[in-house]
């Protein structure tokens, strides 16, 4: 036997040991295939989405004291709000950068030189009022108006100009 093929029966081998579910041999029958990448991107989103839910509800009781009062939106939530607003993965995944770089994904950050506030930086003097759903809601209709509903269109502008 040579070397190639012990390297593909041990590759099996392993493959079959990690793949309870059947998930590898799922993504394996999309190889090469254009919905891959959104394919892989799902499930790890799901299998966040999953983890993060079974540590939140198994530390609930003992974090719940210690919880600060501004700190009364639950993250997974927030994105999960701002997916179904938004209903296409790529804008999503462009929503997503744009929250890290705008705010790490603070509904109360404040840039002190301009005054921005919220998830997105909103330039309102009124977002200090809104919730994080009125955030996410006001800065689509922003998206909407300004980028044609392309947040990616958005993400760019930031990357080349640093605002969007």
């Amino acid at each position: 036997m040579s070397q190639r093929e012990r390297h593909a029966d041990n590759s099996r081998v392993n493959q079959n040991k990690l793949d309870r579910l059947g998930m590898l041999r799922r993504l394996a029958s999309l190889k090469g295939s254009s919905p891959r990448r959104p394919a892989i991107a799902r499930a790890l989103f799901i299998a966040g989405l999953a983890i993060a839910h079974s540590f939140a509800s198994a530390s609930a009781v003992s974090t719940a004291v210690y919880e600060k009062p501004f700190n009364r939106y639950n993250l997974m939530n927030v994105k999960l709000y701002l997916h179904n607003s938004i209903n296409d993965w790529d804008e999503f995944e462009c929503a997503i950068e744009l929250g890290h770089r705008e705010s790490s994904w603070r509904f109360d950050a404040v840039n002190k030189s301009s005054g921005a506030y919220g998830l997105f930086q909103h330039m309102s003097k009124h977002a200090y009022k809104w919730n994080v759903f009125t955030q996410i809601d006001k800065h689509n209709e922003y998206i909407n108006r300004r980028y044609d509903g392309s947040w990616c269109k958005a993400v760019q502008h930031l990357k080349g100009k640093g605002w969007h």
